[in-house]
């Protein structure tokens, strides 16, 4: 099974995603409890999408950090705006909201779930050139589905931040994060 340069195979879930109270408090319960670490932390996003066919933006605050391979984001919206995370109900609101999937083949994977009789509840195309969708399981599965298309430069980010969680030594837990320059710039490369 061919594998991304990040660890995991192509078209496997690369991503747990937990919506959060506290995004501050839930980084250093992660980095304290489970070793996931360092954190790479947007604040105040405004992500444009399509959410339930109509425009939309999603305000808020995302961090990503890494146990092993596997990617863990955290998600915390500053509004009560319509979106994917606010349709679940405000009692389950604080815990895992989606799992992502990594593909080459975005569009066969998204004709797929549909053939499945789910539906893309939030479609968005960002800064790493690749389109997003988070796919609405209608029940069959307890959480939603992120399809994240990867190419050259998600591959490369996606690695770069892996390697980094790897050589970790517990210093610097929560380093900003808010583009692709932000990036080259905390890495160097």
């Amino acid at each position: 099974m061919p594998q991304f340069d990040f660890g995991l195979p192509v078209g496997a879930v690369c991503q747990f995603a937990f919506y959060v109270n506290d995004i501050q408090s839930a980084m250093s319960e992660y980095s304290k409890q489970l070793d996931v670490g360092p954190w790479f932390y947007m604040e105040r996003v405004a992500i444009k999408n399509t959410y339930r066919g109509k425009p939309s933006v999603f305000n808020g605050s995302v961090a990503v950090g890494y146990a092993g391979p596997m990617q863990i984001e955290l998600i915390r919206q500053s509004d009560t705006s319509p979106s994917v995370f606010m349709e679940i109900d405000e009692r389950r609101r604080n815990g895992l909201h989606h799992q992502a999937v990594a593909v080459r083949d975005f569009d066969a994977r998204m004709k797929a779930y549909t053939d499945s009789g789910f539906e893309t509840a939030m479609y968005l195309e960002n800064e790493f050139r690749n389109r997003i969708a988070y796919v609405d399981t209608k029940g069959h599965l307890p959480f939603f589905i992120e399809v994240v298309e990867v190419n050259e430069i998600v591959e490369r980010v996606y690695t770069t931040l892996h390697r980094i969680s790897i050589d970790w030594d517990g210093k610097d837990p929560v380093r900003r994060f808010d583009s692709i320059g932000d990036l080259v710039a905390t890495t160097g490369k």
